[in-house]
């Protein structure tokens, strides 16, 4: 297996100097990969300044507030984001930009309500979440504050996935990886000279969501040409709602996923655990720093070669795709692999000691490098029904690991669950795209 790498690598080196769309692939992701790797390290730097000048506790009073407005996030954009990028992209080509104002203000009529509903509802809920669901009442006026979030998050998310439709990778990747984490890592700094208490850093990240959703709003305007062009309404409300409403429940079970683990230790450990256990997912998930580029880039591509009844050129964006994936996350494997205790050492004494369960999540991540982007795929080729009951029942297997594994376990457990849902998920996609389309994602050697 490892002998054949390097034929590999001297492919991917001869398809870049002689296949046109291949070499496109490449120099576009590299560029959307500069701003990611940009994202990852002033995320790090974040975790990095939170941990050492305010303590683990610090950490995990945030991970408790992002995992709860990310759910919120979710029921407020009610999948309209990935429904929104899909129409803009179609639009984009014939540059029909009537229709694209149309469209997104179509779903703007359908998300401000319901965002700020949801946020009145946790803003009630503060004291019973505080109280009751995580058994630590000091954080109820900041949970109260939190509840207000929602909106310029889900702003952020709607209007970054409208611009990548509009195949603006760069700015979408700044928007969702680098805004929140430049602007955090800045506020930080200037506050761990003047400012002491573990709810500081949360407080900093509501500011900073709330910035970055303004400034995708700017963002979007300027190039939708938003106050140019008149609205144009062939697309209702009823067809968003038809088209993101699978996609919904997918996002759904994966942020489920991605959190249920937090929430659920909130429950059983104290807030230097839920921020150890954040930071190793952290940690965990930086090997794949090149998906989103490489998503960002293909799945509008995945759109257009389907609408094109083009499916020869599907499998070639799929196979690359994940062979570009696989190929760049393998130093970080590494690194992560030999140097474990070193790494974690970074983020304060609390955290080496862990190292087993980075290996768990690190064994999750593998799989995520090696499948490609099959989900991606099912998602964007009008499969969204099949790609939700993966996720449903991948979430399903997470939420059960984490309920039975975290009393007895604490991080260990977590880490097991979300080895055991993420599996599920990758395996069951891969089979699904093999099933509908005859070809596979992951890398072959």
């Amino acid at each position: 297996m490892i002998g054949s790498l390097p034929g590999n690598l001297k492919n991917t080196l001869n398809k870049f100097r002689t296949d046109r769309e291949y070499r496109e692939l490449v120099q576009t992701s590299f560029f959307a990969l500069l701003v990611r790797i940009a994202g990852i390290i002033t995320g790090f730097f974040v975790t990095i300044i939170t941990t050492r000048y305010f303590g683990a506790d610090a950490l995990g009073i945030v991970a408790i507030c992002l995992a709860i407005l990310s759910f919120s996030s979710v029921f407020g954009k009610m999948g309209l984001d990935i429904s929104l990028m899909k129409y803009v992209s179609g639009f984009a080509v014939t540059k029909n930009y009537s229709e694209i104002k149309g469209v997104y203000l179509e779903s703007i009529k359908i998300i401000l309500p319901v965002t700020i509903l949801i946020s009145v509802v946790l803003y009630f809920l503060s004291p019973w979440m505080a109280n009751v669901l995580f058994h630590k009442p000091y954080l109820e006026d900041l949970l109260r504050i939190n509840a207000w979030l929602a909106l310029p998050l889900v702003l952020l998310l709607i209007n970054s996935e409208s611009i990548r439709g509009l195949k603006k990778i760069r700015v979408y990747t700044f928007l969702q990886t680098v805004s929140v984490s430049l602007f955090a890592s800045v506020l930080l700094i200037i506050a761990s000279f003047y400012l002491k208490g573990n709810e500081v850093p949360a407080k900093i990240q509501f500011i900073c969501i709330s910035f970055a959703g303004i400034l995708s709003l700017l963002f979007w305007f300027y190039y939708s040409g938003f106050w140019k062009n008149k609205a144009s309404g062939k697309i209702t409300s009823k067809d968003l709602i038809k088209v993101s409403s699978p996609m919904f429940t997918t996002t759904l079970m994966q942020l489920l996923m991605s959190w249920a683990g937090t929430l659920i230790l909130a429950g059983y450990v104290n807030e230097s655990e839920i921020g150890i256990y954040s930071a190793l997912v952290r940690i965990s998930v930086v090997t794949n720093i090149t998906i989103l580029a490489i998503n960002s880039l293909t799945m509008p591509l995945f759109a257009e070669s389907f609408a094109a009844k083009s499916f020869d050129t599907m499998k070639k964006y799929a196979e690359e795709s994940g062979r570009l994936i696989f190929l760049t996350s393998l130093p970080l494997f590494f690194i992560l692999a030999f140097f474990p205790e070193w790494v974690l050492s970074i983020f304060g004494k609390e955290f080496p000691g862990n190292e087993y369960a980075l290996y768990i999540l690190l064994a999750g991540q593998f799989i995520v490098s090696f499948s490609g982007l099959p989900s991606q795929l099912l998602n964007m080729t009008g499969r969204q029904h099949v790609l939700r009951n993966i996720a449903v029942f991948s979430a399903l297997i997470n939420v059960v690991c984490c309920l039975l594994f975290i009393p007895r376990w604490g991080i260990i457990g977590a880490c097991y669950a979300q080895f055991a849902g993420t599996f599920s998920w990758n395996l069951l996609s891969i089979i699904s795209v093999k099933r509908h389309f005859g070809f596979v994602t992951f890398f072959k050697f």
